[in-house]
């Protein structure tokens, strides 16, 4: 009897602690509502009720949102413990009446994580960032929503933060959810790149096609493939492609011009570096690879003049001819890039050749000046 009416007491102090807390928590004393209801949640008496954890949760949740220092530093993580007390509540079998109150509050913590996320990808956090969006989802899937925003903005932020492991993990997780877009895919392929996974890159990037054909972005993420495995003919089609969907993008246009270069296609590559100045006159990269393209035209025409026997001089010097008319070409394009950014250094090694060929001593020096 005398054991009974121990446990009995025991028992009946614990809810009184509970008790406590909750009227400490009703009074804003953060501190001593903390303090007794940690006492509640290892007694066997209070351990498996309902309310015990949602008060817990109610708690800490205030120790968050408060703006007072004393109670803030109560808690390093009093977010991520508020969900796990509403969590825990929702596991128990007395937690019907307390619904209302936990769906409330979990929202309020998912809206905290939220503005955790927005907070943290502004100041350049992106791991921070990710974390927090990843919270909202978590919480939000506790109390049976589905928050896709909130894991595309996590893909967003692990991309910005070179996590794509992790990038592949979300959007994974978006297509185990039903979630379907052309982006997902594109960014599980640009993810699987990062990795080296180039066979898995062109599996998702072909699966996405099949269910997207016309979107520009998956269209562009598998030419990006394409381009970097070495595949030119195939990433040239679909690039030209991509122009009749986007027909004054000059990134497409530019890589066009590069995809010709390499199938030594000289005339196909001037008209698509031309097309992408005269949309946008301060392209740098196709200012150069219009300059670099002449030159190299010129180098070819040499190489040729140079094969002529010496008896043939007026076949070389109708060749050498041709050569100069290319580096005349050239060189308003590469004194352009030049002013455009004087510190390059291959623009000014290019532009030294030329100068020295045209036997242009003075600019000669002037740039020799420059390169030491």
């Amino acid at each position: 009897m005398l054991a009974l009416a121990l446990l009995v007491t025991i028992g009946f102090a614990q809810k009184k602690d509970r008790t406590s807390a909750y009227n400490y928590y009703r009074n804003g004393k953060y501190d001593k509502a903390q303090e007794y209801i940690e006492k509640t949640i290892t007694h066997e008496s209070t351990m498996n009720e309902a309310k015990t954890w949602a008060f817990r949760g109610d708690i800490y949740l205030q120790i968050a949102l408060t703006d007072k220092p004393e109670y803030k530093s109560l808690s390093d993580n009093p977010l991520q413990i508020a969900f796990d007390s509403y969590k825990k509540a929702l596991s128990l079998p007395d937690a019907k009446d307390l619904m209302p109150n936990i769906m409330t509050n979990m929202n309020v913590i998912a809206e905290n994580y939220y503005n955790k996320g927005v907070v943290s990808y502004e100041s350049g956090d992106y791991n921070a960032s990710m974390t927090s969006f990843l919270k909202v989802a978590d919480v939000k899937s506790e109390i049976g929503v589905v928050d896709t925003v909130a894991l595309k903005n996590a893909v967003a932020a692990a991309d910005l933060a070179k996590q794509p492991a992790e990038a592949l993990k979300i959007n994974q997780r978006l297509l185990d959810l039903k979630y379907s877009s052309a982006s997902v895919y594109s960014s599980m392929a640009n993810a699987y790149m990062a990795t080296g996974d180039t066979s898995s890159a062109i599996a998702i990037t072909a699966k996405g096609r099949e269910i997207y054909p016309m979107d520009l972005g998956l269209l562009l993420s598998e030419t990006n493939i394409f381009l970097f495995t070495g595949k030119a003919k195939e990433a040239l089609n679909n690039l030209n492609v991509a122009l009749e969907k986007d027909p004054t993008n000059t990134s497409i246009l530019y890589a066009l011009g590069t995809q010709y270069n390499e199938l030594n296609n000289d005339a196909e590559a001037e008209k698509a570096y031309k097309k992408a100045l005269e949309i946008k006159p301060d392209y740098f990269d196709a200012i150069y690879n219009l300059g670099a393209l002449y030159v190299n035209q010129a180098a070819g025409l040499m190489a040729q003049a140079n094969s002529i026997p010496p008896d043939k001089v007026k076949e070389y010097e109708a060749k050498k001819a041709e050569a100069f008319v290319s580096l005349d070409k050239a060189l308003p394009y590469l004194e352009r890039a030049h002013q455009m950014d004087p510190g390059d250094r291959n623009t000014m090694v290019t532009l030294k050749e030329i100068y020295a060929r045209k036997s242009m001593l003075d600019k000669v020096k002037e740039i020799d000046a420059k390169l030491r």
